[in-house]
């Protein structure tokens, strides 16, 4: 029978050897040629005898191997996993790799097709995977990820509150997946709990000044790139999403109608009005013979955003401003036309935006109409205290 003295006293003597346990059928230590000692178990499975190790000797106490060895050969009885089965499947399990990659080739181009997905939305979420979920994540086994390692994905993200939020809610979305796919038992997603970082709503607007500025820079940068330029001025005048400019394809535009049909935006496919200073200056693009889209500047490819950026970001340069993005364009015409009475059904519509919740944004952050309502309520509560009338 093994006692703990046997145990410690064991040797290899330059050969692998087992001694058996006469207290547990089946349990016994294994000493390997090197001279490490194993608990092992050996039992009856469905292709014949099998044998597993279950713990290092200096892991566990004797007593504990016999209690473990018991409980196995009790469930193998009861027609439970083996040991040696569960190493086995654990081996095979997936990783967050391999995840990724089923997500990225099966669940993403299939959401793309039934227009669920964008392939702009895909492409953002590679450039996640692969600077942070990949390195992080992708070795460990999905079945094996507990929330400690999404936190120290993302701890060193507090700087940057979006782009660590939407890295949360992409691996929320892959576990969730790992679930119905059966790879993670449910509800064990364990990106839940994790607090999101908070984001402060940008709210830079231009004035009418630093408008004027960017336009006479625009101006200036038209010879030289002429594509991007106009680009940058239908976005701003239309209050489009730059992408969804550079999308834009001639055989969508309805000059007669002053329309444009989108058939892939945020909200999917919609009809948006254009101005007729934005539908004069898409009047005045040239067209390439056999080219669809209107913003090219090679023959069959779309102008990139990556160029009409650093166009931008010139033109921002040499008109003096600061702190200003392309979308910034898009939130001052918004702002200016919740100023300017534009209900917010209508602002909704004119954003493109599938609630109205964004349009109300817009709405308080309009500064003049703001400025106008507190000055009347004001002066009433003024009238008031005074004990006179208002006039």
């Amino acid at each position: 029978m093994l006692t703990e003295r046997i145990i410690r006293d064991a040797k290899s003597d330059g050969k692998a050897r087992t001694i058996w346990d006469a207290q547990v059928k089946g349990l016994g230590v294994q000493i390997t040629q090197g001279g490490k000692k194993n608990f092992v178990l050996r039992y009856k499975g469905s292709t014949g005898m099998r044998q597993a190790i279950i713990a290092r000797c200096n892991e566990i106490s004797l007593r504990d191997a016999r209690s473990r060895a018991g409980r196995e050969l009790a469930n193998i009885r009861a027609g439970e996993t083996d040991p040696l089965s569960r190493r086995e499947q654990a081996i095979q399990a997936p990783t967050m790799a391999e995840l990724w990659s089923r997500f990225e080739t099966e669940f993403a181009p299939d959401r793309i097709a039934v227009g669920r997905m964008t392939e702009r939305t895909l492409t953002e979420y590679r450039k996640a995977a692969r600077r942070h979920l990949l390195p992080a994540l992708g070795r460990k086994r999905v079945a094996d990820v507990k929330r400690a390692d999404i936190e120290r994905m993302v701890k060193g993200m507090a700087s940057t509150p979006s782009a660590r939020n939407r890295l949360l809610a992409l691996t929320s979305r892959l576990f969730s997946l790992a679930e119905v796919w059966e790879l993670r038992p449910q509800s064990t997603n364990p990106v839940k709990g994790i607090v999101r970082a908070r984001e402060d709503a940008r709210d830079r607007v231009l004035s009418d000044s630093e408008l004027t500025a960017l336009g006479q820079a625009l101006d200036k940068l038209q010879e030289q790139h002429s594509v991007a330029v106009v680009a940058i001025k239908v976005a701003a005048l239309s209050a489009w999403r730059i992408s969804e400019v550079l999308n834009l394809r001639w055989s969508d535009i309805s000059f007669e109608r002053g329309v444009a049909t989108l058939p892939e935006t945020k909200t999917g496919r919609q009809v948006r009005p254009l101005p007729s200073t934005a539908l004069d200056l898409l009047a005045a693009m040239p067209r390439i013979n056999g080219v669809d889209w209107v913003f090219s500047i090679r023959r069959g490819v779309p102008t990139r955003y990556r160029h009409v950026r650093a166009v931008f970001a010139q033109a921002v340069e040499a008109a003096g401003l600061d702190d200003v993005r392309m979308h910034d364009l898009r939130r001052s015409l918004a702002t200016r036309a919740a100023a300017s009475g534009v209900s917010l059904p209508v602002l909704r519509d004119v954003l493109g935006h599938a609630q109205i919740t964004m349009a109300a944004r817009y709405a308080r952050m309009a500064d003049a109409a703001v400025a106008a309502a507190i000055e009347t309520t004001g002066g009433g509560v003024a009238a008031a205290l005074d004990g006179r009338k208002r006039t």
